[in-house]
Order: C-alpha cells, then sequence, then structure tokens
C-alpha cells in the first residue's frame, strides 16, 4: 500500500491510496485481495503506523494490536501526557485553531513555543512562534478545522540526539545513540539536516541516552519494536525528551548506523513484524570507523555538481542530480553524501564543512 508513485515500485503490485494514516482506506484497499494470505503487516513510515496496528488486529497478525498504546507513539501530546511527570519532556497542549491567544499560550509554556502537527513527522509544518502575528499567520499556512490536529510546546533549548535500537521483552536487546549537526527544525532557516553517530569518546552521554530512552519506554508501556527517540540535551546536561516512534528513523539514518555498527534495523523490522527474535550485533563492539549522511540542498547562488563535491571531500557516496532532474523532499533534500571518520568529533567536523560548501558558505 503506498500513497505516492516512487521509482522503486517498478516491477512490483501496489495499490495506491490517498492517505496512509486512514485505518479504513487501507483496510478497504487489502480487503481488494480475498483469499490472499497475509503474514505480517510492517512499515518504516510514521503515518502508517495506526493503520497497520488496525490491519494487525482485523487478521490476527504477529505485533501489537493495541490501538490506544499505538496512538501513544503518534500523538505528541498524548505521548508527553503519558510520560508525565516522570520523564523531563516539554509542555505540550492541543492548539484550538479558533482565535488561539499566544499571551495565555505564553504564560503557560513560554515567550517561544514550537507548532506543528500532532501527528506529524520529519519537522513537517514545524515552526517557533514568538508572537500573535506568527501564529496567526502559521494557522493561515497551515489551516485546519481539527481541535486535535496542531500542538504548542515550550521550545527546549539544547543539542538534539537521538537513540535508535530494538526494544525486545522490556529492555532494549540493541541501541546507539547519533547527534543531529543541528536540531531539525531548523532546516527552514537555513540550517543543515546531517547526522552522525556517537564514538567511544562519548560513551557516557551515549549509557545516559539509552538509560533515558528506557525510563520513556518503559512509562509508555512499550511493545516489542525497533524505535527512534529523539531527544534535546540541555546546556547544563539535562536530558529532554522530543518524541519517541515505535519505527526504524528515516532518512539515512538506518544505513549509517549498518555501515557503523553492523545492524540491519530494516530487516529487524521484518523480524518484529513476524514475531520473531531479531538477529542483532553483539552489544558493547565499538566500531572502527563511524559514518554519518547529510542531505544537500539546491542553493541558486552556489552552481555545483556532483563533481564538485567529489573533488573537494572523501566521500563514501554521493547523489546530486542536475538541476533538470531535481526531486526536493522532505527537508528541502536535492541529494544527499554519506561519509566516514574515526571519531564523532571529525565526522562532525566533515559534514559541517560539506554544509558550508554546499550553502556556499
Amino acid at each position: 500500500m503506498v500513497d505516492k508513485v516512487k521509482a522503486g515500485l517498478s516491477g512490483l503490485s501496489y495499490t495506491r491510496v490517498a492517505d496512509l494514516s486512514d485505518a479504513e482506506e487501507v483496510l478497504r484497499a487489502v480487503t481488494e485481495y480475498p483469499g490472499t494470505k497475509v503474514s505480517a503487516v510492517v512499515t518504516g513510515h510514521e503515518h502508517p503506523m495506526f493503520s497497520a496496528t488496525v490491519l494487525r488486529s482485523v487478521f490476527g497478525l504477529p505485533g501489537d494490536t493495541d490501538l490506544a498504546r499505538c496512538l501513544r507513539f503518534r500523538d505528541k501530546r498524548i505521548q508527553k501526557r503519558a510520560v508525565a511527570p516522570g520523564i523531563p519532556a516539554a509542555r505540550c497542549v492541543y492548539l484550538k485553531p479558533s482565535a488561539p491567544d499566544y499571551a495565555e499560550l505564553a504564560e503557560h509554556l513560554g515567550a517561544a513555543l514550537v507548532v506543528k502537527p500532532a501527528d506529524g513527522f520529519g519537522s513537517q509544518a514545524t515552526e517557533l512562534v514568538s508572537s500573535q502575528e506568527e501564529l496567526d499567520a502559521y494557522l493561515r499556512r497551515h489551516p485546519t478545522q481539527s481541535e486535535v490536529r496542531t500542538v504548542a510546546e515550550t521550545f527546549v533549548e539544547g543539542h538534539e540526539i537521538h537513540v535508535d535500537g530494538v526494544w525486545w521483552n522490556d529492555r532494549p536487546e540493541w541501541a546507539a545513540v547519533s547527534s543531529y549537526l543541528d536540531p531539525l527544525m531548523g532546516w527552514t532557516s537555513g540550517k543543515a539536516v546531517a547526522d552522525a553517530p556517537l564514538g567511544p569518546a562519548e560513551s557516557e552521554l551515549s549509557r545516559r541516552a539509552v538509560r533515558f530512552a528506557s525510563d520513556v519506554l518503559r512509562a509508555l508501556d512499550a511493545p516489542d519494536t525497533v524505535f527512534h527517540l529523539e531527544a534535546f540535551v540541555r546546556p547544563d546536561g539535562e536530558l529532554i525528551l522530543g518524541e519517541v516512534g515505535g519505527r526504524p528513523a528515516g532518512a539515512l539514518t538506518p544505513e549509517v548506523l549498518g555501515m557503523t555498527h553492523g545492524v540491519d534495523l530494516y530487516g529487524a523490522t521484518v523480524d518484529v513484524a513476524l514475531g520473531r527474535v531479531p538477529e542483532l550485533p553483539t552489544p558493547g563492539r565499538e566500531p572502527a570507523e563511524l559514518f554519518g549522511w547529510i542531505y544537500l540542498v539546491r542553493d541558486p547562488g552556489a552552481l555545483l555538481s556532483e563533481e564538485s563535491f567529489r573533488q573537494r571531500f572523501d566521500l563514501v557516496e554521493v547523489d546530486y542530480p542536475a538541476p533538470e532532474h531535481d526531486r526536493a523532499g522532505i527537508y528541502g533534500r536535492c541529494g544527499h553524501a554519506i561519509v566516514k571518520a574515526p571519531t564523532h568529533e571529525e565526522l562532525v567536523h566533515q559534514l559541517r564543512a560539506i554544509a558550508e560548501f554546499n550553502r556556499g558558505v
């Protein structure tokens, strides 16, 4: 089931629906093929998670069928309410679409608000709002009639990290910690979207982050799942929950974690969907090299080609098509690059240099 047709679907059988999060539509599409044996349902995307849970329930498939629990991993307001008060997290409320009062929100949440879809993904429609005028402008760009469609949250200052792993039998069977080059929300103001796993030099932060993720997942009564948790490290070192999803990370994070740690999170996702124990690397093995990724964008002021990047940097992989073949995607992505380094610090330095070159800085 897909909601858009991509090149990778060539030669495969598929059914297109308008909205993968619409469980009724997805279920109707599946029942179009009576007699088909369904062994499992799996998705690596945020939006179809509720639909996948419905399908498991209807067809008696392996995996979690608790619809209320699924919502705890989709709706940001429900999730933060479920972990409170034991887990540090931003204060979060639904934003009423009819004449919302910035002053009232600011009194409860702080002067800087993060406004975004309650069940969004990939920082889509996620913006920082600091006045009534900015709030009104946001709602004009993203209109809604629903009173549970949009949330406003306290802005959390800090460095954004994420924990990816496999949660099995109420514990992290395997987990690794990575750091975004800049908070993802900053891409709308020109910040680069890039990601680098932590290395041995950051082992203390990694241990703290995995413990934090375990506390969050237990608070949410997580089922067996591949998970992706985002958190902020405040200037004082405190970890604050961003959000957590019961699915593998997006972008190229599973790929670079595979290169770095030898883990197949896509394969683990399929294993969990089939109800079998995932095959995972031996815990504690230090990586020989760290791999990171960066999304490349098209800057009109920088006349770049794929060869420009190859000549300037030592790249493991690069994809940067000519402008006439642009396929701009999430975060303004027109291409990507993957690099490697022996330490997290050196990896971040390389990613930062590529970002500046990409922007013509």
